[in-house]
């Protein structure tokens, strides 16, 4: 059975569908014991299951119609500090993954499109700051690197992060393998 929009899926809905625009809203909406369903204003501290049995929704597809993040789980923020996932089971299940190559092996699928207030956030973040490097910017982080200037001191002249200009140094071109 195809998955629907929320509207379809529950016309009658109480509730109007409204999208995220801030961080600040997506916090609220998972602080708390419980978090609510969009659709029919119903509480739970789980919402995935929920979605599936009673409105045949993807936590994907209801995530896209409120514009939520894709890597947030639809848990409310009590439920999941009683998760169990600590930050040391975190780190522990990191290095398992990266030593058996999971990350390496596993299917990609395209990439998802970012939420509405995370584009918003990163559009506000960057502002006039906003830079296009290219193939200028890595011959003006060569040079100054042949002077035997720091990365650190680069990126002052350069005016931006050290870790950018260690970022470009670093490239290599296309088709050279690497050691």
């Amino acid at each position: 059975m195809a998955r629907r929009s929320a509207r379809e899926a529950w016309p009658h809905c109480p509730m109007k569908p409204q999208v995220f625009k801030t961080r600040r809203d997506v916090e609220r909406y998972f602080s708390g014991d419980t978090i609510q369903c969009l659709i029919c204003g119903r509480h739970f501290k789980r919402l995935h299951r929920h979605l599936a049995a009673k409105h045949n929704l993807s936590a994907d597809h209801y995530k896209k119609q409120f514009g939520l993040a894709w890597t947030r789980g639809l848990t409310s923020a009590t439920s999941l500090a009683k998760s169990g996932w600590t930050e040391e089971r975190k780190a522990k299940a990191r290095k398992l993954a990266r030593k058996s190559r999971f990350f390496e092996l596993a299917h990609l699928t395209p990439r998802r499109e970012f939420a509405p207030f995370l584009k918003a956030e990163a559009i506000e973040h960057l502002g006039a700051n906003a830079k296009a490097f290219g193939k200028k910017f890595d011959l003006q982080v060569h040079a100054l690197a042949e002077k035997g200037l720091s990365i650190r001191a680069i990126a002052r002249v350069l005016k931006v992060s050290h870790t950018t200009v260690l970022k470009r140094s670093k490239r290599r071109p296309k088709g050279k393998p690497r050691r």
